[in-house]
């Protein structure tokens, strides 16, 4: 299993930002130069990178500082073609003046019935600057390759077993705005969600822009105004029966050895600072809080997550802004819910780093939930990042939005419910196939985050399920892994390379010790390597 992720080598992960983002090319650091500096404002294309067999095909276009430089957008023409074929093109009249610090628009093909597999789209934008006309493919900045958006018209549905509820739990909105990066609005990505599948979203922004003005992302603001109208817009999104959104921010935090890294945090009423990395005060780059700060003073009811545990930045920022990774010390606060071990694809060794750091917690006694996320910004079909400040931009097709998925074990996708939910553990991650862990003892049944106390030499039935669809790769490689907490060491129950598209399957097991049991599945995947990876159900033994 393990040669099926190392497709790609790690090296090539510490070429491009950890961080997905839509590219900020206004900010010039007091550095008059800038290579990819425009007197236009950002413009973007954006659709996501799969559509459900239910929805229909929505383009959305961003427009991001027309406040700095207004633009006229006059009209939209976007082609679809499939294996250099046109099948349908539509136009949009705008003729519409734009002076807004972020605005987008959302163009649907209600008409246009389209094939299964890949899709090409080719839109093209009008607009005028100064009374100049010009022209746009996929966006407007300098030195990024303008190749279509690739969309797979999914035949299936999102892999999903009863029960289970799909999100994304690491993303940012429009609320994360600053000197390189921003994000797309909450409504679009909610749409977004809607057109993949999901059932739910996140909303971690950077806790160090959510204390900034509201429109000036270089000022902070003592009153926390952006803050409040973040928690207010959230709540007020969540009465209109779509896709909910989990309110939480991405915490700036130091670790063991004071180097920052990122927790997610989730449904807290208090604001956490967390500057460190921001470089809004740089050279000084301590954090104001530390790991265990954050999880001694949250509130009832929360949810603290690992970000990204063990995912490289690249050398700048490690040297610049002193960031780290989450050291094995970091994962022990017993206050600690999980870890986001999958931030994108699982192609890099970065996630067999994460995960082995998990399971050593875990081998630790440690009670960890499992986590993944893309930490997109926008980036609903490719990522828009910034190569090297102020000289550089690309793209490329890591943590876009949804790629990696947490599924939560949760009878509905209510906010509250779903945080209780992974207060509990009862998480897994996903790139592609889905599975589901139970155990039963005597009448009880125990599912994922469970804890079963059990007498030594006591017989448990374990059930497994899997499932994949053939867009994710419909053959699966399926493993059961005991956890021995006393040799600290894993162990296989259960495995199977050749299992098609479905499964179910029992196990006994005679209890000797404290232990673990979850489950993992692979598949060859849609355009990155299919993983499950579900979160254990521990087993404790009974003293006597």
């Amino acid at each position: 299993m393990e040669n099926t992720f190392n497709i790609i080598s790690d090296k090539l992960l510490d070429m491009v930002p950890l961080i997905g983002l839509y590219a900020e090319t206004h900010f010039r650091f007091r550095i008059p130069f800038s290579r990819y500096f425009k007197r236009e404002p950002e413009l973007i294309f954006d659709t996501p990178w799969r559509l459900e067999p239910s929805q229909k095909l929505s383009i959305f276009l961003v427009v991001k500082d027309a406040h700095l430089y207004p633009v006229k957008l006059e009209s939209v023409e976007i082609k679809v073609s499939q294996n250099d074929q046109k099948l349908c093109s539509q136009n949009w009249v705008l003729n519409r003046d734009s002076k807004d610090r972020q605005i987008d628009f959302e163009f649907s093909f209600d008409d246009c019935e389209l094939p299964f597999g890949e899709v090409e789209i080719f839109p093209t934008l009008t607009y005028s600057i100064s009374g100049k006309k010009r022209h746009m493919q996929i966006d407007n900045y300098r030195g990024t390759r303008k190749n279509p958006l690739r969309v797979t018209i999914a035949n299936q549905g999102l892999p999903k077993l009863t029960g289970w509820q799909t999100g994304d739990t690491h993303l940012h909105s429009s609320l994360t705005n600053d000197q390189i990066e921003f994000g797309a609005s909450l409504e679009q990505t909610r749409k977004a969600a809607q057109l993949l599948g999901l059932d739910f979203i996140t909303a971690t922004d950077h806790s160090y822009d959510l204390d900034d003005q509201p429109d000036d992302y270089l000022m902070n603001d003592p009153e926390l105004e952006k803050w409040k109208q973040s928690r207010e817009h959230i709540t007020t999104l969540n009465k209109q029966n779509h896709i909910n959104i989990i309110p939480g921010e991405e915490i700036s935090v130091a670790n063991a050895r004071g180097a920052t890294v990122h927790l997610l945090h989730f449904n807290d009423p208090v604001y956490f600072p967390g500057s460190g990395d921001s470089g809004e005060d740089w050279p000084k780059l301590r954090s104001q809080l530390s790991i265990d700060d954050v999880l001694a003073r949250r509130s009832p009811q929360t949810l603290s997550v690992g970000a990204h545990t063990a995912y490289k930045f690249p050398l700048f920022q490690r040297v610049l802004l002193k960031r780290g990774f989450w050291e094995s010390q970091d994962h022990l606060n017993p206050e600690l819910d999980g870890v986001q071990i999958l931030c994108g694809t699982p192609a890099y060794d970065a996630f067999h780093t994460s995960r082995q750091l998990w399971i050593d917690a875990l081998l630790k006694g440690r009670k960890l939930g499992v986590y993944g996320g893309s930490d997109g910004h926008g980036n609903f079909n490719r990522n828009w990042h910034v190569t090297l400040p102020m000289w550089s931009l690309g793209t490329h097709e890591d943590q876009i939005f949804a790629q990696s998925r947490t599924l939560v074990k949760c009878d509905s996708a209510d906010p509250l419910n779903l945080v209780d939910a992974m207060k509990h553990r009862r998480t897994a991650l996903s790139t592609g196939p889905v599975g589901d862990l139970t155990i039963t003892s005597g009448e009880t049944s125990y599912s994922v985050g469970d804890i079963i106390v059990a007498k030594k030499n006591d017989t448990l039935k374990i059930i497994c399920a899997g499932l994949c669809t053939e867009e994710f790769g419909s053959l699966m490689d399926v493993s059961l892994y005991l956890g021995n907490l006393d040799t600290q060491k894993e162990t296989l129950l259960f495995h199977d390379s050749e299992i098609l598209e479905k499964c179910e399957f029992t196990q006994e097991f005679t209890v000797r010790n404290n232990s673990y049991v979850r489950l993992e599945i692979s598949s060859d995947g849609s355009r990155w390597p299919g993983i499950y990876v579900s979160s254990p159900i521990w087993i404790e033994m009974l003293e006597t």
